[in-house]
């Protein structure tokens, strides 16, 4: 189990809408990371820390298994278990939403996608493979290009959700991998919630 420390530090920081992103140690992710530059895995922040002491939730696209069953797709859990159960030696950092991107968000929106996808949209195993075919140079321009609504990966679930809520526009959600969001300048700055994320090219898109 890891600890928690460096989350309890900044959890009260975080707003429903940031991003979470993830490095991890296993062979897929080292492959992500490697071919992409950045982290393996993303998820946003469905609801912060509330008042009475519950954990912020995060809603995200994976595969794991979740209190003794395998969920597979869209689904949502207290940020601290996914903390205290990821790979050790793994990091995690939480990029926040800037204030007037946040202030604009189309909050019926993103909360109705987020109902309408947990449990229902699927994990899109098979783009991990054409993310290896689109990072062949110029054949990589021409395959793969198609958008698939019924089921995503980590990011591609980010994007699309927030391209609905307003956040961000005219982008190919299959396409989009976590470094490509870590680089967008919708960010106000980040905060560290496990190990040591190294953060590239931050905000500068």
């Amino acid at each position: 189990m890891n600890s928690l420390k460096q989350y309890d530090l900044v959890k009260s920081q975080l707003r429903a809408g940031d991003l979470v992103i993830f490095w991890g140690v296993g062979p897929l992710s080292w492959t992500i990371e490697g071919f992409d530059g950045g982290p393996s895995h993303s998820a946003v922040i469905r609801r912060p820390c509330t008042d009475q002491g519950e954990d912020a939730r995060l809603i995200q696209s994976t595969i794991q298994t979740w209190n003794g069953k395998s969920i597979n797709g869209v689904q949502s859990e207290p940020l601290g278990e996914t903390i205290s159960g990821y790979d050790a030696g793994g990091s995690i950092a939480a990029l926040l939403l800037r204030d007037d991107i946040h202030d604009k968000l189309d909050w019926f929106k993103f909360y109705a996608m987020c109902g309408a996808s947990d449990g229902f949209i699927g994990y899109d195993t098979a783009d991990l493979f054409e993310f290896l075919a689109r990072s062949i140079p110029i054949l990589g321009n021409y395959v793969y290009q198609k958008e698939h609504p019924n089921k995503m990966v980590c990011s591609s679930w980010a994007t699309a959700l927030y391209e609905v809520a307003g956040v961000l526009t005219g982008l190919n959600y299959t396409k989009t991998m976590p470094q490509d969001l870590l680089e967008k300048n919708i960010f106000k700055g980040h905060v560290t919630l496990y190990g040591k994320p190294n953060l590239v090219r931050f905000n500068t898109i």
